[in-house]
């Protein structure tokens, strides 16, 4: 800002001190005095008018072009053929419009004021023609072309300055955004974590604590009427204890169970015998895999071991509910394996409920079939049904 008003005075003052030596070089009359003060005045009122103007309006570049105009009149109403001294106010003209201008703009007005520059230039030619009128229209035009690229050199350096700083601010910005995202990532992936962390703890925990309470109510039960069955049931429940506590110890040390193992098949069997020993629930498994109709490529979701994880939590969850709020005593859990996706029903006999309302067990359920794409139906009515599909690939491939 300070800059810009340095330069208006200094251009105000150079263009006094130049019409006033041109003035006085005149030696005019007084009619001609008062046109030519009145053109300098509006000379001076349109540089001031772009002062309180918009660049980009078209209001702007019209009074360079007013400009232009005066000082062709003002060379017109001279009784010099050229006046040398109104003849650098084109050069005044060609210099604020490279420099205020972008460089496109800067360099049509400024070609634009050298053109009509030379037509003062054109009558001394016509009037006298001879070498050094011609070497005077050379030089002026070569010290104007000299001076229109240098101001277009300039403003080319300026406009790709403020371009980098410009770059260099989005990019900051950009910066500090990314930074953002990433905390912001950062923040949801503990988030994300420690649901994952809850839902482990919460199938494992639950799940054996499910099959301990009704080992302990079975041998309160027979407890006086066969003591033998009972010592056993006691035995069980401290197993069972103990998976407890090995589990725990699992989840905090490598923050995922490993009871799927390397092959979820085997992991999922053994868990339905375990569960139906330790609680006396009736499990039928039914596991089919397109190995049954010739494929040579069994056991599709090793190609995403997370999968088999996911599945085996998911039927962990499902048998838990099943006996601890369902009361069921017998559950049925079909799995199919397909090139692209996992296909699981679960379904048990247990009491259901009118409206099922989704507690932390059927949530985990639920995120976890999303976490790979998929989706679960719940129902309830006679039992209930979770059936659901989890995508080994992006099921948009």
């Amino acid at each position: 800002m300070k800059e810009k008003k340095l330069y208006n005075f200094l251009k105000f003052m150079l263009s006094v001190v130049l019409f006033v030596s041109a003035v006085y070089f005149e030696n005019a009359q007084q009619e001609r005095i008062i046109l030519l003060v009145i053109l300098f005045a509006v000379f001076l009122c349109s540089g001031l008018a772009r002062c309180f103007l918009k660049q980009a309006h078209f209001s702007f570049y019209l009074t360079f072009y007013l400009d232009i105009a005066l000082v062709f009149f003002m060379e017109q109403n001279s009784r010099l053929l050229i006046n040398y001294f109104f003849h650098s106010f084109y050069i005044i003209v060609l210099l604020e419009a490279a420099l205020s201008l972008n460089l496109k703009r800067g360099i049509i007005i400024g070609a634009a004021a050298v053109l009509v520059s030379l037509i003062k230039y054109g009558y001394l030619i016509y009037y006298k023609f001879n070498m050094a009128n011609i070497s005077q229209m050379a030089f002026f035009l070569l010290v104007n072309m000299l001076i229109l690229v240098i101001a277009g050199f300039a403003q080319h350096n300026r406009e790709e300055r403020q371009r980098k700083d410009v770059l260099y601010k989005e990019l900051l910005d950009t910066h500090r955004q990314l930074k953002q995202y990433t905390d912001e990532v950062k923040r949801l992936s503990v988030i994300e974590e420690r649901n994952r962390i809850a839902r482990d703890i919460h199938d494992t925990i639950g799940h054996n604590m499910t099959a301990l309470i009704m080992q302990l109510q079975m041998a309160e039960h027979l407890y006086k009427e066969d003591t033998k069955r009972a010592e056993e049931l006691l035995a069980n429940a401290v197993m069972t204890a103990k998976d407890s506590l090995s589990g725990i110890r699992k989840v905090f040390e490598t923050l995922r169970g490993e009871e799927a193992g390397n092959d979820s098949d085997d992991a999922i069997r053994l868990l339905v015998s375990e569960f139906s020993e330790k609680t006396g629930v009736m499990i039928r498994l039914r596991i089919t895999d397109e190995k049954e109709e010739g494929n040579l490529n069994p056991h599709l979701e090793k190609k995403n071991p997370a999968a088999g994880m996911t599945l085996y939590r998911i039927v962990q969850e499902a048998l838990t509910n099943a006996v601890r709020h369902g009361k069921a005593t017998e559950v049925s859990i079909i799995i199919e394996y397909l090139p692209k996706e996992i296909r699981f029903h679960i379904l048990d006999n247990g009491i259901g409920v009118e409206e099922c309302k989704e507690g932390y067990g059927l949530k985990g359920i639920r995120e976890r079939a999303e976490a790979f794409g998929g989706t679960v139906t719940i129902e309830t009515g006679q039992g209930f049904s979770v059936r659901g599909v989890l995508y080994l690939e992006d099921k948009n491939d």
